[in-house]
């Protein structure tokens, strides 16, 4: 087998410190019902097959893996490469790890799918968003997305997602023979997918098995070693006598426990290497079970549109004994027994929870991706819920540019009894399908979004970014000498690439000669996009508009050389107070005030809204310090006015 490597921006940067760092183990629901031991499943909103054969190729099936941690942490990105190389079939095998942030994972599936690989393997259920945008563009690549229980509609995307109850249930049936004080320590990562699955399963069996008390701690990340072995710490010094816990940190918690003489219980991959005399057994996922079936749907011309599992029952789950430990008489025995009746429906190994409920006030939080001052994407929905025309108890999570973060902050409003959770990123996306489910008195409103993929307490938004991007260009085609002008756009989706094409498409309109688009790649690198305005100037632009968190640095350098600036999302005019032109300002409080009387009337979700110039949502905001030439202004605002009434047409 040919493996090659691609590091990620993100490694190259942090190299070593983050080596564990990691992202969503993802899964199914803790709380869904087991599926039954069949591989392939129905997806939930998968349309149907593709019937084209995929483009033949004469040599080895080229096979990428993005995976959000090491390839080699004895957890969950390692499963998954183990299991590509135990296929039975010759692959080219390419690999980007360590892709915690999402960004980068994103740019490496597309990259991956721009050099021509077959299949691309999304293995972390915070990609799910990256895929809706990347996999229609490559309708010939067979994607596969897990964890996740569907395939988001997409007719070239398998979905894949583990019963690690199954295996969880197994292992605290022996946790609960070896312990002697009675008290079991669990360390465990994001209370998210296939963690929680695992650790409700482990917690059921081993109070089942006598087990006086089954002590859980979600550190609230997937990475941090030393969180884990804090945990693994405290755990100990609460009289726990036997640990177990779940994702790419737990190597923390390992040490600790074979340092202490403390039996341990590994899930995702064989841990026995880590503590060699202690580890009693490990859950360790075999995905190459539903790998060799996807395969073999690409070879007859389906490219997608399945969900699979992997269970006891198809052996993409097994439980793989430690022969050096030595267990008391008959315990692996029974344990053998147990898997058995797993496999054949005698015993169910899932766990239910009632959600919370709150008879208090109106409590909304909002967790969003960059400082709640950013002057722009975050910015804008804090400033919009201050305000509303009601009384709010508002909690903020800001900064999350780290979807697993966002995810923990989501469901951890929601068990909080917030009645609104308000997920403000398309990113937050996967997460919320698996979250929003738990939770179903709690409205959540997911934006920048379309749809709200088919979830009943869920609410989307999204504005309509190339109308004031229209605005903003016809005026700086008024304004630009050079007849130049620079954009400094983010990653290229959403409303970024809404506003930067209304922007081009009205500048050249104008009368503008080039309207030169750097995209940055990123959200948040002020840096790169001062890079970028300085770059444009360089090119002669003498008028320049960006949109995202980072355009801070590029309007920092425009102010610098005296150039203009036209802003976006939230009002800029602080930035550069004698430059700044106008802003399009985002006031989701339009959309919000509706949302919250749906809410009200018993609806808590299943409906999409868009804000725009028609409903006051989107608002051109001049600054006056800025001396336009005579009639722009007059212009732009009968320019408003047949964008609201339908005679000028922004649509990108």
């Amino acid at each position: 087998m040919k493996t090659q490597w691609r590091l990620s921006p993100s490694i190259l940067v942090m190299l070593g410190a983050l080596a564990f760092a990691g992202v969503a183990c993802g899964g199914g629901d803790a709380d869904e019902p087991a599926a039954p031991a069949t591989t392939a499943v129905p997806a939930a909103t998968a349309a149907p097959a593709a019937t084209a054969a995929p483009a033949t190729d004469s040599g080895p099936l080229k096979v990428a893996i993005v995976a959000p941690s090491a390839s080699d942490d004895l957890a969950f990105s390692q499963s998954m490469v183990d299991s590509v190389n135990a296929l039975e079939r010759e692959v080219e095998l390419s690999i980007t790890d360590g892709t915690f942030i999402v960004e980068d994972a994103a740019a490496a599936i597309r990259g991956y799918a721009e050099d021509g690989n077959d299949v691309v393997i999304a293995h972390g259920t915070q990609f799910g968003a990256s895929l809706i945008e990347i996999a229609p563009d490559f309708p010939d690549v067979t994607f596969v997305w897990g964890t996740a229980s569907d395939t988001q509609g997409l007719d070239n995307v398998f979905a894949y997602a583990p019963a690690a109850d199954e295996g969880g249930y197994v292992n605290g049936s022996i946790a609960a023979a070896l312990t002697e004080t009675g008290v079991i320590g669990v360390v465990g990562p994001i209370e998210a997918g296939d963690a929680v699955a695992y650790i409700n399963g482990f917690e059921a069996a081993a109070i089942a098995g006598g087990a006086s008390e089954v002590n859980i701690t979600y550190t609230g990340s997937f990475g941090d070693v030393a969180l884990a072995a804090e945990a693994a710490e405290a755990h100990m010094a609460n009289n726990a006598d036997v640990l177990t816990g779940t994702a790419q940190m737990v190597v923390g918690a390992v040490g600790v426990a074979a340092d202490a003489g403390v039996p341990w219980f590994g899930t995702q991959a064989n841990q026995t290497s880590l503590a060699p005399d202690l580890v009693v057994a490990s859950q360790v996922y075999h995905w190459e079970v539903i790998l060799e079936e996807i395969l073999d749907l690409r070879d007859s011309g389906v490219l997608g549109g399945q969900a699979f599992e992997i269970n006891l029952a198809n052996g993409g789950l097994v439980i793989e004994f430690n022969d050096a430990f030595d267990l008391p008489a008959g315990v692996r025995e029974a344990a053998e027994a147990m898997i058995e009746d797993i496999t054949n429906g005698t015993i169910d190994t899932t766990a239910t929870a009632a959600p919370a409920t709150d008879s208090g006030p109106l409590k909304v939080a909002i967790v969003a991706p960059s400082a709640s001052d950013d002057l722009a994407f975050s910015q804008s929905m804090v400033d919009s819920v201050n305000a509303l025309e009601r009384e709010v108890e508002l909690s903020i999570t800001d900064g999350t540019f780290i979807v697993e973060d966002a995810a923990a902050a989501i469901r951890g409003y929601a068990e909080d009894g917030n009645d609104v959770v308000i997920a403000h990123g398309t990113q937050f996306g996967a997460s919320l399908i698996e979250i929003a489910p738990d939770f179903p008195d709690v409205t959540f409103v997911w934006g920048t979004a379309s749809d709200t993929q088919g979830l009943d307490n869920v609410f989307a938004y999204a504005p309509a970014a190339d109308e004031g991007g229209y605005v903003n260009g016809s005026i700086a085609a008024a304004l630009t000498e050079t007849g130049v002008i620079g954009v400094v756009g983010p990653i290229e989706a959403g409303d970024a690439v809404a506003y930067i094409n209304g922007f081009e498409a009205a500048a050249i309109a104008g009368g503008a000669s080039e309207v030169n688009i750097t995209y940055t790649g990123s959200f948040g690198d002020v840096a790169l996009a001062a890079e970028a305005a300085e770059a444009h100037m360089a090119n002669n632009a003498d008028v320049l508009t960006g949109t995202a968190q980072m355009v801070v640095g590029a309007v920092g350098v425009a102010a610098d050389a005296g150039v203009p600036w036209f802003g976006t999302q939230a009002n800029q005019t602080s930035l550069a107070p004698d430059l700044v032109v106008a802003s399009q300002v985002y006031h989701w409080e339009v959309i919000l005030e509706e949302i919250l009387d749906l809410r009200d009337s018993g609806v808590l979700g299943g409906q999409a809204f868009e804000i725009n110039l028609a409903n006051g949502g989107l608002v051109i905001e001049f600054n006056d310090a800025f001396d336009l030439p005579a009639g722009v202004r007059e212009a732009a605002e009968a320019m408003i006015e047949d964008i609201t009434n339908g005679t000028i047409d922004t649509g990108s």
